[in-house]
């Protein structure tokens, strides 16, 4: 599992270098192009980044075209950040290319094991996300 989150890393740095971004920068566009409401401190909440961190990222990502701040039109206090959807096809291509491998290699098993495959990553999934909660409560440790 080390060695498949290690190349999970390279990949993403990988598509990231692509578009002139960082790893981190990536996983925060996802995030843009899947929460419609989505603002600086949640992001930072997601991610577990500073919030002077989270405004490098969003700099970035707004000087790259890849996000814009805008107002809330219910509350003028709170600014969400949304996808500009300006990369997106390039984006897709190559995360098809990477889904197009997963599916060739997920052809090999039946639909028991997929399932029994599934439901372990799911528990792996929070797992990491428990793990990263606590390191990010206690960053000294």
């Amino acid at each position: 599992m080390r060695e498949n989150a290690g190349r999970a890393v390279v990949l993403h740095q990988a598509i990231a270098d692509r578009f002139g971004l960082g790893p981190t920068d990536l996983k925060c566009l996802d995030l843009a192009r899947h929460e419609p409401e989505l603002t600086a401190g949640r992001l930072a909440e997601f991610t577990g980044l500073s919030t002077s961190a989270v405004t490098s990222v969003i700099d970035r990502l707004e000087r790259g075209g890849f996000v814009e701040r805008r107002r809330d039109d219910l509350d003028r206090r709170k600014v969400l950040i949304r996808s500009t959807g300006r990369h997106e096809a390039a984006l897709e291509e190559i995360f098809a290319r990477v889904e197009s491998e997963f599916l060739a290699i997920a052809a090999d098993y039946d639909d028991d094991q997929l399932e029994m495959f599934t439901g372990f990553v799911r528990r792996l999934n929070a797992g990491a996300q428990e793990v990263t909660a606590g390191l990010v409560a206690r960053p000294s440790e």
